[in-house]
């Protein structure tokens, strides 16, 4: 009995409300906002998916072009490359203090054939840095950066002997 009568109020209390009278069009409008909110959603997908693919994108590039560790041949060349080239700075400096006349033009000689050597070396070490793990080349740069020792060190023993005569020639 109850049912009856909550289903009987609620029929009463619905026939007592007061229902706001709709301005003309209104469904017109509530269709056009729908349509405007769906094109909205679409967009956002849309903006979601592009945002994604965008990231997917950005991570494959990372790990693509993460660039691989040097081999234990490359490593060995750096350090070597560092000790020869300090040693090679290390006998220029020595022989930019040589002060002699007799030794000038044999000096500037050697000058020009070490800047011709070590124009051949910035050539090779360009090479190998677009491929670095060839072996041929780091050989080629390691026996370059020796033929500049050897050549720096012919050029210090010829001065010190020029450097010698010189001196002979003073005391006698």
């Amino acid at each position: 009995m109850k049912k009856v009568s909550i289903q009987e109020a609620f029929k009463a209390w619905n026939a007592e409300q007061i229902r706001p009278k709709l301005p003309e069009g209104h469904e017109q409008r509530f269709l056009e906002r729908l349509t405007t909110q769906k094109q909205f959603h679409k967009r956002r997908a849309v903006l979601r998916w592009a945002a994604v693919a965008l990231l997917c994108i950005g991570l494959s590039q990372t790990f693509w072009f993460t660039p691989a560790k040097p081999t234990e041949e490359v490593l060995k060349f750096q350090k070597a490359e560092t000790h020869f080239t300090f040693l090679i700075d290390q006998q220029l400096e020595k022989l930019s203090h040589f002060d002699s006349p007799q030794g000038t033009q044999f000096m500037e000689d050697s000058k020009r054939q070490i800047n011709r050597i070590q124009g051949d070396y910035q050539m090779l070490y360009q090479q190998w840095e677009q491929e670095p793990n060839q072996s041929k080349l780091i050989q080629a740069l390691i026996s370059n950066l020796k033929t500049q020792i050897e050549l720096l060190n012919e050029l210090q023993n010829q001065l010190i002997t020029i450097k010698n005569l010189e001196n002979e020639d003073k005391i006698l």
